[in-house]
């Protein structure tokens, strides 16, 4: 009677924790499981990896990089998307006589930033981790930090416009991932400035010498010196070979007054590798598509020249020359700091503008920005 039932009780009780201990067992291993494609998924070594999106508004492109960055490693574990879009701000700044950006410009460079925001919401970033830089030409328009502010609201990307100082640090992180030794300098070239990063005597102390002298600046001042203006001409081609000459020694006028500092010549001195990054419209792409050659010399960008003088923008464009009205403006502002530096080679390496030193420096990340 009772010790039958209470056995058949007994035996009821355990046949209900075997089945509880069995569902454990199997939901411990999905969950197993399910972490293990996390991490492969990721393609990362820890259990937490943050989404970032960093942004890289520029004078002439804005540029986008969504990421899992891995605060262990302090790397990126993999990376989900890289992009970038022409959005010409310092063309439209040098175009307006007032010192400002155009509405038209403005609501072009809202719909880029906001079409990125929304693939960066689709791999899982939220908006306190998308952050990035702008450069150049929101440090001279009168309405740039006007329209930072804008962005920050409407989409809840956190944009500063930085100094060169930090531009060049970030470009450096980026570049020397693509160099082949530890004695590297990294140049970037942008549409309203240019700077050379590269390690001082200190190490982790990273070195700038940079000036206010990009892409579209040279351009507007090509077309300047042939006795027209930019808001009527956008463009100096054909060129001829004395507008080629006169547009060299204007810039290297411009850079006369700059001295060469001390670690930058000990490391030329030394050799170091010169490494330019950029996108697919950047000045050094530029130079390997015209010379054929990469690295290149200033003796190849000077023949590259000579042979394409008296191109128009059709031209160019039959060529696939990406910004036919800067090809040319583009060599030749390469070609003179290479001269005034002394710099025997450049070696180009393709990359989403400094997007990768965006997500990477700790300034941005560990901060309010």
């Amino acid at each position: 009677g009772r010790f039958g039932r209470a056995m058949d009780s007994s035996s009821g009780s355990a046949s209900v924790a075997v089945r509880i201990g069995a569902l454990c067992g199997i939901s411990y291993l999905i969950w197993k499981i399910w972490k293990s494609d996390q991490k492969e998924s990721l393609g990362c070594s820890s259990n937490f990896h943050q989404i970032r999106a960093g942004f890289d508004v520029g004078s002439g492109a804005t540029k986008m990089q969504v990421a899992a960055f891995d605060p262990t490693t302090k790397k990126l574990a993999k990376v989900f998307f890289s992009e970038q879009v022409e959005a010409m701000y310092s063309h439209d700044l040098a175009s307006n006589a007032n010192g400002e950006l155009s509405s038209a410009m403005l609501k072009k460079g809202l719909q880029v930033l906001r079409e990125f925001n929304n693939v960066a919401a689709k791999h899982g970033c939220d908006k306190d981790n998308m952050r990035g830089i702008a450069t150049a030409v929101f440090r001279k328009a009168k309405n740039g930090q006007e329209y930072l502010r804008l962005v920050r609201r409407e989409l809840g990307i956190r944009l500063n416009c930085i100094d060169q100082d930090l531009e060049g640090k970030i470009g450096y992180m980026t570049g020397r991932a693509f160099a082949s030794s530890n004695n590297v300098l990294v140049w970037d070239s942008g549409g309203g400035s240019f700077q050379i990063t590269g390690e001082g005597k200190e190490a982790g102390v990273v070195e700038m010498f940079g000036e206010a002298i990009g892409s579209s600046v040279v351009t507007d001042l090509a077309v300047r010196l042939q006795g027209k203006t930019f808001d009527k001409c956008k463009t100096p081609n054909p060129m001829t070979p004395k507008d080629a000459d006169r547009l060299q020694e204007e810039i290297h006028i411009m850079l006369e007054a700059k001295t060469i500092p001390l670690w930058l010549r000990q490391k030329l001195d030394a050799g170091a590798e010169v490494v330019a990054i950029g996108g697919p419209t950047c000045a050094f792409r530029m130079c390997a598509q015209a010379t054929g050659k990469n690295p290149f010399r200033v003796s190849d960008i000077s023949m590259a020249i000579q042979e394409l003088v008296g191109s128009t923008d059709d031209d160019f464009e039959a060529k696939e020359f990406l910004q036919p009205s800067m090809v040319i403006t583009k060599l030749v502002l390469v070609m003179t700091v290479m001269k005034k530096l002394g710099i025997k080679s450049v070696k180009y390496s393709p990359t989403n503008g400094s997007t990768t030193g965006v997500l990477l420096t700790p300034q941005i990340w560990e901060t309010q920005w």
